[in-house]
């Protein structure tokens, strides 16, 4: 092919036609530059092409992602409301001066339980690796942010709490502890007397109810979410979303005040 053209401007050039082989130059030039233009083409639709295929990967691992954390934060619901519940019986024996049962002994170990599971971070650190702008939805960009974020602010709320109970009271005032199964005290006459062990209550009902709403909101979230991951996943064009925050808002204060009032329920 090159040598094709080279002999057409060899010839036109011997036969003195410069301005037909002037038009020919230009013609040339602009046939490469359409040439690059086209190989440029084609490269940004395989870009364009691997963008998209890494975008339904990543789409993919969080959706699985997010719904094993939909499990855990069930769980976390049920034993922050344990911890909750425990919290307010033991505060109820000491401030109505009440004797000590042995059925106490799992309220005095679930009161430790006051801490959220994170959520798997995994994922959305790979998003972050890559650049998290490879989400081409803002909202969903916010949200999915805002959902991690979450996760992380909330991670220490129940440090206060064990560090107290497994530093300073279990040690000095419990003759046996297990995890999450109950703790006996030595002395519950001068355990009733001990003012870090209602401070450690107080925090952990005020702590625990806290975690319990925002648990609520997490596992909304999640949802709204993995319903708009769906869609992106499937590729399903046209469709408009509420902002996932909003709707997640909505459903929270239905199933928060639902929560509230079934505790309120339990300890009265």
């Amino acid at each position: 092919m090159i040598k094709f053209f080279r002999k057409i401007r060899q010839k036109l050039l011997s036969e003195n036609k410069f301005s037909k082989y002037l038009i020919y130059a230009i013609g040339e030039i602009v046939l490469v530059v359409v040439g690059i233009l086209i190989a440029l083409q084609i490269n940004n639709t395989n870009e364009g092409w691997k963008k998209d295929q890494l975008k339904q990967e990543l789409y993919l691992e969080l959706k699985s992602s997010i719904m094993s954390d939909t499990v855990a934060l069930n769980s976390e619901k049920e034993r922050l409301t344990s911890a909750f519940i425990n919290a307010v019986r033991l505060k109820k024996t000491i401030t109505n001066d009440l004797p000590y049962s042995k059925s106490l002994d799992s309220s005095f170990a679930k009161i430790e339980m006051v801490r959220i599971t994170e959520a798997d971070y995994k994922t959305f650190d790979r998003f972050l690796e890559i650049g998290i702008e490879i989400i081409d939805d803002k909202m969903l960009m916010n949200e999915i942010i805002h959902y991690y974020d979450d996760s992380k602010n909330l991670a220490d709320n129940g440090d206060k709490i064990q560090k107290l109970l497994t530093e300073n009271i279990y040690p000095n005032y419990y003759v046996s502890y297990s995890y999450g199964r109950e703790a006996m005290p030595e002395d519950f006459k001068e355990l009733k007397k001990l003012n870090s062990f209602k401070i450690v209550l107080d925090y952990a009902i005020k702590t625990s109810r806290f975690l319990i709403q925002r648990s609520i909101h997490r596992k909304n979230l999640a949802i709204e979410i993995l319903k708009i991951l769906d869609d992106k996943i499937t590729i399903q064009k046209g469709k408009e979303y509420k902002d996932p925050y909003i709707k997640t808002m909505e459903k929270d204060s239905i199933d928060i005040k639902n929560e509230m009032n079934r505790l309120r329920k339990i300890i009265d």
